[in-house]
Formats: structure tokens, sequence, C-alpha cells
């Protein structure tokens, strides 16, 4: 009898346990075990619970990692590799995702917008003698092949600029060979800093469209100033992560910027050519 009722018992009793929608591991609270993953509730997915959690995200600023991210980036010259260098990951983006988005937000539309400010956009390549030769060869409009070749200039200035951050490494290696510190430190340093560089580019076109849309024309002069207001940052941020006196750390800062530039010059050069080879 008493076999029967714990049998009874037992089968009313038991059931089967929960599964993690992530990883398929049991439940046993309200985060996995495994994987760390949320228990998800129904009424998660109301419009009340969803409007709450949107809002949280957007004025939180303070937990916000982008924005903390963004407010180093810009007034903490070199914090960021520091940071990073140091173990010290959680509060940031990292280097690589933060690099990617500055590099294809000016790629996307800083990179045309300042080649038209300097006077180098495709309407002015349209009336180039290359460029009329090459299209009355091809057959089509001079605009026509100028756009494609600008496009296609764009897009592998871009492939290789992403590139050109491992010699910037090397720049850094040979600069600081001294402190035997490991490439992937150098390189850290520089995926930081072409964030920052992408970024400045991409405000002074931002700033050129805007006073442009405000009938308001800005003289092509200021964004010369990108360059005193890059090696400035430049400077402050080897101080800070490389530890050196200031003399040296001046003097590294202006050839290595200089280095910077000339491969910079290199790369959209070399866009350019593969454009037109392609064209």
């Amino acid at each position: 009898m008493a076999t029967q009722l714990d049998t009874a018992e037992a089968g009313a009793t038991s059931y089967e346990p929960e599964k993690c929608p992530n990883c398929g591991s049991n439940l046993s609270g309200e985060y996995c075990n495994n994987c760390g993953q949320k228990k998800i509730h129904r009424q998660e997915f109301s419009v009340k619970h969803f409007t709450r959690q949107a809002l949280n995200e957007i004025t939180d600023l303070e937990s916000n990692k982008i924005f903390k991210t963004l407010v180093a980036l810009l007034f903490r010259p070199g914090i960021l590799a520091a940071e990073y260098l140091a173990g010290r990951k959680g509060k940031y983006v990292g280097p690589i995702r933060l690099y990617l988005t500055f590099s294809a937000i000016y790629f996307l539309f800083a990179w045309g917008a300042l080649s038209d400010i300097r006077g180098g956009g495709s309407a002015r390549a349209a009336r180039s003698p290359a460029i009329i030769a090459m299209a009355q060869a091809k057959g089509v409009d001079p605009q026509i092949l100028a756009d494609r070749v600008y496009e296609k200039a764009e897009k592998y200035a871009g492939t290789i600029r992403f590139l050109s951050v491992l010699v910037s490494g090397l720049f850094l290696s040979l600069l600081y060979y001294s402190m035997k510190r490991f490439y992937v430190e150098h390189l850290i340093f520089s995926l930081y800093y072409y964030s920052f560089d992408f970024f400045m580019k991409s405000f002074f076109a931002l700033l050129f469209l805007i006073s442009a849309a405000l009938n308001a024309r800005l003289p092509g002069t200021v964004l010369n100033l990108f360059y005193p207001v890059a090696l400035t940052y430049l400077a402050f941020a080897l101080h800070l992560v490389y530890k050196q006196t200031w003399p040296r750390t001046a003097l590294k800062a202006v050839v290595l910027f200089l280095c910077e530039s000339l491969l910079f010059i290199a790369v959209n050069i070399a866009g350019f050519m593969i454009a037109f080879a392609l064209a």
C-alpha cells in the first residue's frame, strides 16, 4: 500500500525541467548556470515593459558603455588604450569594435564629402583629360565614369585603410622598440587612435554639410584645424600610455604623425589606382 502511494505521489510531482532557450541546459532559477541567459517571461514582451526598458537604456547615460567610451575617446587621450592594456576592459567598447564603427561612418559619408570640399570630387575628376579619354574609349559619359571610379576608390581605400592600422602598429613597435612590448599592445593603441582620427574627420565633414545646408559656406582652410588637434591628441595619448618624458614623447608624436599622414595619402592613392585599373 505504502509503495503504491509513494509511486503515485512521485508520478504526480514529476515534471520536465525547463530548458534554457539559449544553450538548452536545465534551468534552476532566473538565470542559466551554464551561459548566464536570463529566463524569459511572457510579460517582458508587453508594450509597457518594452517601453520602460527602452527609456532606461536611452536615459541612463552614466551606465551606457557607448557614451562612456565616446567621452573617454574625445576628452581623455590614451585612456581607452591604457585601461584596455591594464586589463580593465568591461567599462568601454573594445578597440576593434570601436574602430570598425568609426571607419564605417567615415567611409560611408565623410570620405566623399571631404574630397568634394577640397575640390577633388568626382565632378572635378570628370573634367580631367585622363577621365575624358578613358570615357571616350569606353563609350560612356565622363561624369558616369568619374562617379564609378570614386565609388570603387572609396571601397578599395576603405579596405586598405582597415589593413593600414597593422602598419601603424609597426611604426609604434619601431619607435618604442626599447620598451620590449608586444606588437598587439601597439596595435591596440593604433586602433583607438585611428578611431579618434575617423571621428574627427567625420565631425569636420558633418560641420561642412550642415553649414552648406544653412547657406553658410565655410572656407576649406577650416579643415586644416584637424592637423594640430590630431597631433596634440596623439602626443597626450602617447605620454599617458608609454609614460616617457615629454621631450621624447613630443618628438615621437611628430614622427608618428608624419608617418601616419604619408600612410593615409598612400592608401588613398592606392585606392584610386585600383579603381582606375578596374573601371
